[in-house]
């Protein structure tokens, strides 16, 4: 196996880093930053507005990236293939605390734009009980079949009944139930007690 290929790369890589501490400049020719410009950074590190005014040779990027380089400001989180599929499984249905834990050091609004960036959307609370049987159990069957309330409206034509929380008067529109119940499918019947 012949490595004098390698050999020489190495012998290469070593005079472009001896030819940039020599010039004090990259390859690509970029200012190498200095130990005095990392203590500014350090000493003022919050401050983006003063490090700007002091390190006015360096553009914001620049100086934000030493900054991260440096350790000062918190690691990004990689949203790379693993961290996405592990999101995509717990998102939809697991609660916030759990996905906060598995993903440790990220505040819950970026999770959530990282889930509205790849397209993950939270599963619809079921709807509330609203202590009314025949009203709940149209109510579920809204949620079984992706029904919101404006749509069990438009399809009962009970104009804003369901919208508006009109069940939560003391006596109910047992004819606009009925009404969004036939819409469903379904029909309303009355059980008595022996």
């Amino acid at each position: 196996m012949d490595f004098t290929h390698l050999a020489r790369n190495v012998a290469s890589a070593e005079r472009a880093r001896a030819r940039m501490l020599r010039t004090g400049f990259s390859i690509s020719g970029h200012r190498l930053w200095a130990e005095e410009e990392d203590l500014i950074c350090r000493l003022f590190h919050p401050d983006y507005f003063a490090l700007y005014q002091i390190l006015n040779g360096r553009s914001r990027i620049a100086i934000q990236a030493r900054c991260r380089k440096l350790g000062l400001v918190k690691p990004r989180q990689s949203w790379e293939w693993p961290a996405r599929q592990k999101l995509r499984k717990l998102y939809p249905e697991a609660s916030k605390e759990i996905i906060c834990r598995e993903f440790p050091g990220v505040d819950w609004r970026n999770i959530q734009a990282a889930a509205r960036y790849y397209g993950y959307h939270r599963k619809k609370k079921p709807y509330k009980i609203t202590g009314v049987p025949a009203l709940d159990q149209f109510r579920c069957r809204c949620y079984d079949v992706n029904w919101t309330m404006r749509d069990a409206d438009e399809e009962a034509g009970t104009k804003r009944y369901f919208q508006t929380r009109g069940y939560r008067t003391k006596s109910p529109n047992f004819r606009a139930i009925s009404r969004g119940v036939l819409a469903l499918g379904g029909h309303l019947e009355v059980k008595w007690n022996e």
